[in-house]
């Protein structure tokens, strides 16, 4: 099954704020809309009712007149009483005409609140144009005096639609105010985000020393407390695997230095003796037995060949002078050997600077180590033709840097004490499988130290090599701190 998408990040804050608004807004438009079409259906059926209503009022006032056969419709016949309660129940204007349409009087009975035309226009455009009645006053049954044409009051409708819309948005304001009120114990139950990404972000750089803060909401307290406990644990295993490492190495170191003394005193006086037996024989050869000289020779050759192995394997077991004389003359002298043996194809270059008197006996041996296998990897693996070793030293470290311009081509690599992350299977700085060996040995002294291994390699750009180390050594666990 393809693997499903990474959840959206969500900020809780933000969408609870965002919801509530939006809630709102629509709460707001959906009653606006509502108040609208209520309105409008009130008005047009207030209008149907109460046309016919006012027309029979005003010809039942005229025909009740003592002048009923000649009376004409006047402006007194809006006040007549029988209106008055009508006229409090709904808004509505009324206009009187003659037969010959001529206006005799116009009224609105809630009174006259005149508001600018362009608000009384969208009032009309709610209600509808058509909202008119219109209906015949007589003084007799088929005897017409005039026409009664009654319209909606659109000044007094809006009034009261402002007053209504007033309310919700009153109640909108509410329900904001409301949805602050549970926002701060939502942010102040959030607030420690911010720390726990903190604590964790410095935990990604490597700072095993981040610890969790006390909350005050218990849930997250006993979060922070059982992450905390974690991190002591995850602190106590990697300097217990530092220690245990830097005791292996020196245990190898100590194995490798006995069996340099073991080869030299043992190996090394038997070539040593065989190699005077051979120039003895030689000369017998030379002065009564010249068969002999050819295998004499041979045999003084071999010896000979034999010393030398065994120098540069004893050489490789331990340095000579890194012990008496420090670790820079020692690399000085690794350079100039690489130099001589590359017979210029192959340019080595040393840069130091800054290294303090007491260096560490292990941090010298691992410093040396180091650029000897980087090193046998340029040459060997990555035909490099210039190579670089730059070292620089500080009051809590040593930075250690071999560039080379070889053929590169293997993954970017890290490994770091400090996080106690490991980098992939050791595979050869410059893409070959040659120097696997020669990496994890490499990676496994830098952990030991408490220090971080780069490698940085592109195809047909070399290698980078860098190297931090500590002088402090790591402590037992017994002696950690907290």
């Amino acid at each position: 099954m393809p693997a499903s998408a990474p959840p959206r990040p969500l900020d809780l804050k933000r969408q609870l704020l965002l919801r509530v608004g939006l809630f709102t807004l629509a709460l707001l438009v959906v009653s606006t809309a509502a108040a609208l079409l209520e309105a409008r259906h009130r008005v047009r059926g207030d209008i149907a009712r109460t046309g016919p209503l006012l027309a029979q009022l005003i010809s039942d006032t005229v025909g009740r007149s003592e002048n009923a056969y000649s009376r004409t419709l006047s402006e007194d016949d809006l006040e007549s009483a029988p209106l008055q309660p009508i006229a409090k129940l709904v808004h509505v204007c009324v206009r009187l005409t003659d037969i010959y349409s001529h206006p005799v009087a116009q009224r609105c009975f809630a009174g006259e609140p005149r508001l600018p035309a362009a608000l009384r226009q969208s009032m009309r455009a709610v209600i509808g144009a058509d909202a008119v009645y219109q209906g015949a006053v007589g003084r007799f049954p088929g005897i017409a005096i005039g026409q009664l044409t009654v319209t909606p009051d659109y000044d007094r409708e809006l009034l009261d639609l402002g007053g209504k819309l007033a309310r919700l948005l009153a109640l909108s304001a509410m329900l904001l105010l409301l949805s602050f009120f549970i926002y701060r114990p939502v942010r102040n139950a959030l607030a420690p985000s911010a720390d726990i990404l903190a604590t964790l972000s410095r935990m990604e750089a490597g700072d095993l020393r981040a610890r969790m803060p006390a909350f005050a909401l218990i849930e997250l307290n006993r979060i922070g407390a059982a992450f905390n406990h974690l991190l002591d644990r995850l602190d106590h295993t990697i300097r217990d695997q530092q220690h245990l490492a830097h005791r292996l190495l020196s245990v190898r170191e100590e194995e490798r230095a006995h069996l340099a003394r073991e080869l030299h005193d043992e190996l090394g006086q038997y070539l040593a003796s065989l190699n005077a037996e051979a120039a003895f024989a030689r000369e017998l050869a030379q002065e009564g037995v010249p068969a002999l000289l050819p295998c004499a020779e041979s045999i003084g050759r071999t010896s000979g060949h034999m010393m030398e192995v065994l120098q540069q394997i004893l050489h490789r077991l331990r340095p000579s002078g890194l012990t008496e004389f420090g670790l820079l003359p020692s690399l000085q002298q690794l350079i100039a050997d690489w130099n001589t043996r590359g017979r210029g194809r192959t340019v080595f270059t040393l840069a130091a600077g800054g290294l303090p008197a007491d260096l560490p006996d292990d941090v010298g041996v691992s410093v040396y180590r180091i650029v000897q296998e980087s090193l046998t990897n340029a040459v060997r693996h990555g035909r490099a033709t210039r190579v670089e070793v730059t070292l620089d030293g500080g009051a809590t470290g040593l930075r250690l840097s071999i560039g080379d311009d070889g053929q590169g081509g293997a993954a970017p690599r890290r490994v770091s004490a400090a996080d106690g992350t490991g980098a992939t299977p050791a595979e050869s700085a410059n893409g070959t499988g040659g120097a696997g060996y020669g990496l994890l040995g490499m990676e496994e002294r830098v952990l030991a130290l408490g220090g971080s291994l780069r490698v940085r390699s592109s195809a047909g750009g070399g290698t980078m090599v860098r190297v931090e180390l500590p002088l402090a050594q790591p402590a037992p666990v017994g002696e950690a701190q907290p």
